[in-house]
């Protein structure tokens, strides 16, 4: 059966695309390999290697055939591309990345950059130009297709394209996920749960004799944070605490029980710490 001539607009997109992945892949590839080797050198070099690799990817896709990595994937391939039109895709598709990469370098002078920054401004254009076009044609997705005359030709018969929907599901079952994290967690109670496990856990014995007046003093720990308390503050034991630790654990729960004694602790007790005269007096002899 003869090919059919159709070729829809996302198979010549994906074919880019493609193109562009395998690229990317054989390029992380070798900066893995090349890791150990001194930056600087490798850095230096790095455009003559880009170019490389997509000699190679040339040389083993279109030289020996009419299609690309990406279209071979696709069931595509050019139909009146001819060994000049070749050897002209690769020079459109490696001398502009080389020039840019090779004047993008700290070496340029400052004329060199400006021009290089039009010439990227306007090669940008052409390629929204192009795709505008291509939107509305149906072929020809890149700018060297277009200069070149060449378009893409379907190698089968055409018929509806195989979606896989076990990636699509995989995405929306994750996403569903992340929504649902994104949502539940700021609603559970995280101070109430370590408490409450704290709780279960301890085997001191807790009492519950509470002193009137907390005591402060040199080596006084916040019993939450163990750190000298910091703007001290107690809501009806005798220990004392961080202000915001406290206020942490009220915005949380509005009750909970002390660390040290196990003393019902409440938000309307919470007061700022104030030494006692007698205390102030020690302080003072001390």
């Amino acid at each position: 059966m003869p090919a059919s001539p159709y070729v829809s607009r996302i198979n010549q997109i994906d074919a880019a695309q493609l193109d562009e992945e395998i690229y990317k892949v054989l390029r992380s590839q070798v900066k893995e390999i090349t890791k150990y080797q001194p930056g600087e050198r490798i850095d230096r070099w790095q455009p003559e290697i880009d170019a490389l690799l997509k000699f190679f990817i040339w040389m083993f896709s279109l030289r020996h055939g009419k299609s690309t990595f990406g279209q071979q994937l696709l069931n595509l391939h050019y139909g009146n591309v001819t060994r000049a039109k070749s050897v002209l895709f690769l020079i459109f598709t490696v001398a502009p990345a080389y020039v840019r990469d090779k004047l993008a370098d700290g070496a340029a002078s400052p004329e060199s950059k400006t021009i290089l920054c039009r010439v990227a401004n306007v090669a940008k254009l052409l390629e929204f130009l192009n795709l505008l076009v291509f939107l509305h044609r149906g072929s020809q997705p890149r700018v060297a297709e277009y200069l070149l005359g060449i378009a893409s030709c379907s190698s089968t018969t055409h018929k509806p394209r195989n979606i896989g929907y076990s990636y699509m599901t995989r995405e929306l079952l994750w996403h569903g996920l992340m929504e649902l994290f994104t949502t539940g967690l700021p609603l559970v109670n995280f101070h109430y749960m370590k408490h409450g496990i704290k709780k279960l856990l301890s085997r001191r014995r807790r009492t519950g004799a509470q002193r009137s007046f907390p005591t402060m003093d040199l080596g006084s720990k916040c019993p939450y944070c163990h750190d000298t308390p910091v703007l001290p503050a107690h809501a009806g034991c005798e220990h004392v605490y961080c202000y915001y630790c406290l206020k942490a654990h009220f915005t949380a729960t509005s009750e909970f029980q002390c660390y040290e004694c196990g003393a019902r602790l409440c938000a309307g007790n919470m007061l700022m710490y104030e030494a006692s005269p007698a205390a102030a007096s020690v302080q003072v002899q001390e």
